[in-house]
């Protein structure tokens, strides 16, 4: 019987979509509320059955695709991951094509929706998300080719500094780095801005990981921290995650600059970067302390760099690169999967730096022609 219920009162939905390759029966079950929800489950199910068989091409709606088999078979993405998904299906991909069968979606099509979005980015997480959608259904059997995955033209990129990320300032160099922290030091010592700073700018750990590390975590003595867990936002809420990716769960050092500011501002329990009432601090209020901060100046008059908890890793990066420390080391100490992930997404050299750093190599080499 492919839908049953059980002793619990819950229902469980389960069909043989095929065989596996070692000859055993592929099946898939879920498990339900209510029988409705399970014999939803069982058409999605038997739908997958029928196009690895062939008889299926593509007719099924997007809509009812992504909410029937797509979405069930994301059920362990991030909190935060699912957001980002639900956000661009919602703005993006359900209103150009939640009533179009699979198999109807064409470059065309798809080329349309992605000149339809404001900005460049926009444009390619839009078409990022379909081309998981859609490969999904490749992977069922539903179409055969995943037009998604094909290049595509996107919207004029927007103008912005070349220092900047979309999201904020970069501090390219340790001497920014140095200037600004020493600044937070003098004038706001031990405060939540300036420890998130130290811990994105020192340890360049990443905004969750900067609102979920504890003090337990941190060893001054052999000035290491453990980053194990993430405190983001997801589903309307913060709560603790379990780190981004295996590479994720690392032991990091802590520069001796850092100890020392740790060090000052007496070792304490729970979160090291506490909220204005105490305990750990949301995600939005620790933005809009940066950004108000953002509103100062230095003694000099010069404004205070516009650096954001996202930024402050790109910061960290890039300086280290910088400074001369070996990408496949600074891969590592971020906790990212390969080194590739370093320098093409977080190591944003500015203008201003490859011309003193190429520009008189160039020229020595050219000098007698």
């Amino acid at each position: 019987m492919s839908v049953r219920k059980q002793r619990d009162g819950g229902w469980v939905a389960d069909v043989t979509v095929g065989v596996k390759w070692d000859g055993t029966r592929d099946r898939r079950t879920r498990l339900c509320r209510t029988r409705r929800e399970a014999e939803r489950a069982e058409s999605a199910f038997r739908l997958e059955r029928d196009g690895r068989q062939g008889r299926v091409t593509g007719r099924i709606a997007f809509g009812e695709f992504v909410e029937q088999l797509w979405w069930p078979s994301k059920a362990g993405l991030r909190r935060n991951s699912r957001d980002t998904y639900r956000q661009v299906l919602d703005a993006r991909l359900l209103p150009a094509f939640r009533e179009v069968d699979l198999g109807s979606i064409n470059r065309l099509s798809i080329q349309r929706m992605i000149l339809a979005c404001p900005t460049r980015k926009s444009g390619q997480k839009a078409r990022e998300v379909l081309s998981s959608v859609l490969g999904s259904a490749v992977e069922m059997g539903l179409i055969q080719v995943n037009p998604a995955s094909f290049r595509y033209q996107y919207p004029a990129r927007g103008e912005r500094s070349q220092a900047g990320t979309g999201q904020g300032e970069v501090l390219g160099t340790f001497a920014e780095h140095s200037r600004y922290l020493r600044w937070l030091a003098e004038t706001a010592p031990g405060s939540a801005e300036e420890r998130m700073a130290v811990l994105g700018l020192c340890l360049g750990l990443r905004k969750g990981e900067v609102l979920g590390l504890d003090w337990e975590r941190v060893d001054l003595v052999s000035r290491t921290a453990v980053i194990d867990r993430e405190y983001t936002l997801g589903g309307g809420r913060a709560a603790m995650d379990d780190p981004k990716t295996e590479r994720s769960l690392r032991r990091v050092p802590i520069p001796a600059y850092a100890a020392a500011r740790m060090e000052a501002w007496g070792r304490g329990e729970g979160p090291v970067v506490e909220g204005p009432q105490g305990g750990r601090m949301n995600p939005h209020t620790a933005s809009n302390r940066l950004r108000r901060l953002a509103q100062g100046t230095y003694p000099e008059g010069d404004p205070l760099p516009r650096v954001t908890l996202y930024t402050m890793r790109h910061s960290f990066a890039t300086a280290c690169i910088a400074a001369g420390v070996e990408v496949a080391k600074l891969s590592r100490w971020l906790g990212h999967c390969n080194v590739s992930t370093t320098y093409n997404m977080y190591v944003r050299p500015r203008l201003s730096d490859l011309a003193d750093g190429a520009v008189p190599i160039i020229d020595d080499a050219m000098k007698d022609m």
